[in-house]
């Protein structure tokens, strides 16, 4: 049989839809190799989230064309970015993110040296597929596709659609199949988790609840949850995060420290509500918090990335992850008038120098603190293993052993702004 390579970018759900992927084409007798000079067959899987990331991706489509293999272009790009990949690989395949369970006809007809196109939006539930996982230990559970914002700088929903829950069975199935097979972490994913069930009278604790009830031990990690989702469901939400089998941890995307920056970004939350949830999860439990800020929107004067700041400072995330602001084709925030490039990169700068000192320092609240680990991870050097704990902290520590897979106790000895390193607890 043909060989098929296969490679994903952007969020944890596009890893996800690879694996099903990838799954499909091994239950139907391809080989699978991990060197694309090997294989008969590229996909790849795309994000456009970013600029940088789309120009990554155009690129390497570019250099992978000189392979002279066939290629299937699959992922939010196909729906996102239609004309431009067209502009650079004409003759190439594209079968969007609402067909991954189209992936084997399409290889099969493009080995044959058809070029096809899978495109549409379409209520395709990606769950209980076949599935050759990256890591054996965890199963990526989309709950959903698309979004029920329009935030004005977005464009992965022209890509992704309106939303539309998975039904909360096929969800449960996923997990307690993957649970059977080995998984020991669940990754509840989404464009946003916290918008679960709004379009089928449902919420996203009550789904908690239910996985949670599942009887054998594993751990659950919340994927981002949009605020004005988790504005109705807050009290709940903290409740359900209770259970020793959720990870304490919250990525919320703030996005501005400024009101009016918000407002113009249709944002539909504030920053003293961003605070309050923040707050409110950190008085019912110790807890990790990662937020997204975007510097320099158009509308961002400098009394507006100030307060941005001045909020960091007060909430002080574990980590934020900092975007410079890029216009998106077909998106509202395109239509403004960009900010300089030398005043984006000043405050992009300011605030990546002020988030790595914050980490730093919250790091080091977890000197000598004492505790259960889940290895999941190998380290980049030999004997090195990477856990995370309650929190979802990730936990660098030597072994001789195998870890991969154990509950460990370990004692946390020093730390960088990335991690913890800790020594196992005898």
């Amino acid at each position: 049989m043909p060989n098929i390579y296969i490679k994903s970018y952007g969020c944890s759900t596009s890893y996800a839809e690879a694996e099903m992927m990838t799954g499909l084409l091994k239950q139907a007798n391809f080989n699978i190799v991990n060197d694309e000079k090997q294989a008969d067959l590229i996909i790849i899987v795309t994000c456009y989230v970013k600029s940088p990331t789309e120009q990554k991706i155009l690129f390497r489509i570019k250099q992978l064309q000189k392979l002279k293999k066939k290629l299937i272009i699959a992922g939010c790009m196909p729906e996102g970015i239609y004309q431009k990949i067209m502009q650079v690989a004409p003759g190439t395949s594209m079968l969007s993110t609402h067909h991954i369970k189209d992936i084997v006809q399409a290889v099969e007809k493009t080995l044959q040296g058809k070029r096809v196109e899978y495109l549409g939006k379409s209520n395709e539930v990606k769950l209980c597929l076949p599935r050759i996982r990256k890591n054996p230990l965890i199963d990526i559970v989309p709950i959903s596709s698309g979004c029920n914002s329009l935030c004005t700088y977005c464009c992965v929903r022209l890509a992704k659609g309106k939303l539309f829950s998975f039904p909360k069975e096929a969800i449960l199935k996923e997990i307690e199949s993957s649970l059977k097979e080995g998984c020991k972490e669940i990754w509840i994913t989404a464009q946003d988790t916290a918008s679960y069930g709004f379009d089928r009278g449902e919420k996203l604790p009550e789904l908690l609840k239910e996985i949670t009830k599942i009887p054998q031990e594993f751990f659950v990690r919340i994927g981002m949850m949009n605020i004005r989702n988790v504005i109705p469901i807050t009290t709940e939400l903290i409740e359900s995060f209770k259970s020793n089998k959720v990870y304490k941890f919250i990525h919320l995307p703030l996005q501005s420290g400024s009101d009016k920056v918000l407002k113009s970004m249709n944002r539909d939350h504030t920053a003293s509500q961003f605070e309050k949830i923040i707050n409110s999860f950190r008085e019912s439990f110790k807890c990790q918090v990662w937020t997204d800020v975007i510097v320099g929107y158009p509308t961002e004067k400098e009394d507006d990335f100030l307060k941005t700041i001045s909020l960091i400072k007060k909430i002080k995330p574990d980590w934020v992850n900092v975007s410079k602001f890029g216009p998106r084709a077909g998106t509202e925030a395109a239509k403004l008038k960009p900010l300089p490039p030398k005043v984006v990169n000043e405050r992009s700068k300011v605030a990546s120098e002020l988030i790595r000192k914050i980490s730093f320092e919250k790091n080091k609240e977890w000197i000598k603190w004492k505790g259960e680990v889940l290895i999941s991870e190998k380290g980049k050097k030999a004997g090195q293993w990477i856990g995370r704990n309650f929190a979802y902290k990730p936990v660098l520590f030597e072994s001789k052993n195998n870890a991969f897979g154990k509950v460990l106790n370990v004692k946390i000895i020093d730390f960088t702004h990335s991690h913890l390193v800790g020594q196992i607890n005898e």
